[in-house]
């Protein structure tokens, strides 16, 4: 047994000693993500349940949709938060401390200026819309509706800007701090919404107030900690500000945001496609399915995300082989992650029964296709998320822009051949196969230096 302990003991010491300095950092960023991860999932299954309690399917449907259509606007930065993760990053990599300084302060300048236009033109626009139109229902007034979108709108603009911090945090590689904040911002919710169900009646507006609010008040909290601690010398300030330096990054960021508007096209739209297919409850059964399955892919996610930054230094610093090293032992982690979500496709019908009970019932053959889109999912995650690290995104592009001219018209198909809410996942399925196959083929044309025209583009 003493033996074991040391053994144990040993193989931890060596996990957290072994390796360069990047990797080391990785395994950390990874080990802390992988903690608050885990958490963060065990929270947001806590809370589904306590949710649907406080309102029902239909208005936590509501919510849903309300949030998928504000999320659009996430891409309004036209990719300056990616744009700032991938320039600081390299600054970092130089030692380039006055362009660090310049990149921050201009993208937050720019960015906060977009928001307050933003949140003036929707609130201008927002008064002429029928939003019971928009989402298919009539249990909540016109004026309600209007109020409620308002105000999860403007705790977007806020968060629009602080977002910011994150790209920053990346870029240093302490992806652990994100984690740490989001699964800061997630149990405040659920203790929020303990005190709703205590004390009020279900309101769809107190709802939509604690789920909007939350990582706002967090990373608004965690800016003004960073900024006047640790980050101090980063600190955005008006001296720093120069538009003219910031070109490459803006060019590099209009890349970013029109791929994360098109891939926002083919994945976001599905809730609203789902509303007005089959309406609001069966929004509340489509993402739930969702949240199940992608269970593996989060943790996966989690696992992936911290070599973002650090492939991006591994680049500029021409250290192929510790990139190809890095990607064969996430492909063995995708492996097992597939074997374990199609492992979840025979316990789901026990998971539901213990998660809420028979007041939803999830269709197999949606766990099914789900499934399967995760799978593929990981695969271009993992060789996206190196292509996007070192900025060679134009192949992105193109796939992108025909999946979303598609997208509509092959999931309006599906449904009419009765596919159900298989539908969307169905069109989904087909572009992460396409997308799986074109982003490791550039991967490795640009390792082995072999990559010419839009392979390296």
């Amino acid at each position: 047994m003493i033996e074991t302990g040391k053994t144990t003991i040993g193989f931890i010491r060596n996990f957290f000693s072994q390796g360069n300095e990047r990797t080391l950092r990785a395994k950390k960023n990874i080990v802390i993500s992988f903690i608050c991860k885990a958490i963060s999932i065990v929270v947001s299954f806590l809370i589904v349940p306590i949710t649907l309690g406080y309102v029902g399917k239909v208005e936590y449907g509501i919510w849903m949709t309300i949030s998928s259509i504000i999320q659009w606007f996430a891409f309004f930065d036209v990719g300056l938060g990616n744009g700032l993760r991938n320039k600081l990053a390299e600054a970092l990599a130089l030692d380039d401390q006055e362009s660090a300084n310049t990149y921050i302060s201009s993208v937050f300048a720019i960015v906060s200026a977009i928001a307050m236009f933003m949140f003036i033109l929707f609130y201008i626009a927002a008064r002429f819309i029928s939003w019971n139109a928009v989402l298919n229902t009539h249990i909540v007034s016109n004026y309600d509706l209007f109020s409620v979108v308002i105000m999860v709108f403007l705790f977007f603009c806020v968060g629009f800007v602080l977002k910011l911090v994150s790209s920053i945090l990346q870029a240093m590689q302490r992806y652990a701090i994100n984690d740490i904040l989001a699964l800061l911002a997630q149990i405040i919710g659920l203790v929020a919404m303990i005190i709703l169900v205590k004390t009020t009646k279900g309101s769809l507006f107190n709802l939509c107030l604690v789920y909007s609010s939350q990582t706002t008040i967090v990373m608004l909290i965690a800016a003004f900690v960073l900024f006047w601690g640790s980050l101090k010398q980063f600190r955005p300030s008006l001296k720093y500000i120069r538009l003219k330096q910031t070109m490459p990054l803006l060019n590099l960021g209009v890349k970013f945001f029109i791929n994360q508007l098109l891939f926002l096209i083919v994945t976001q739209t599905s809730v609203i496609l789902v509303v007005q297919f089959f309406g609001p409850a069966d929004v509340t059964v489509f993402n739930l399915a969702v949240r199940y399955v992608s269970i593996t892919s989060m943790l996966y996610m989690m696992v992936l995300t911290p070599f973002l930054s650090a492939f991006t230094e591994a680049y500029t610093k021409k250290e192929y082989q510790w990139i190809r090293n890095t990607i064969h032992r996430i492909n063995l982690i995708w492996m097992a992650a597939s074997v374990i979500t199609i492992l979840m496709i025979f316990g789901y019908k026990l998971f539901f029964k213990l998660w809420v009970g028979d007041t939803i019932l999830i269709p197999v053959s949606l766990i099914i296709t789900l499934a399967i889109f995760n799978i593929l999912t990981m695969v271009s995650g993992t060789y996206g998320l190196f292509l996007n690290a070192i900025g060679k995104i134009q192949l992105q592009l193109y796939l992108l822009t025909a999946q979303a001219i598609l997208f509509l018209p092959l999931s309006y198909l599906f449904f009419k051949m009765n596919f159900g809410l298989v539908s969307i996942v169905a069109a989904q399925i087909i572009f992460a196969a396409v997308n799986s196959y074109f982003m490791v083929k550039q991967y490795n044309k640009i390792i082995r230096n072999q990559a010419l025209g839009i392979w390296f583009k």
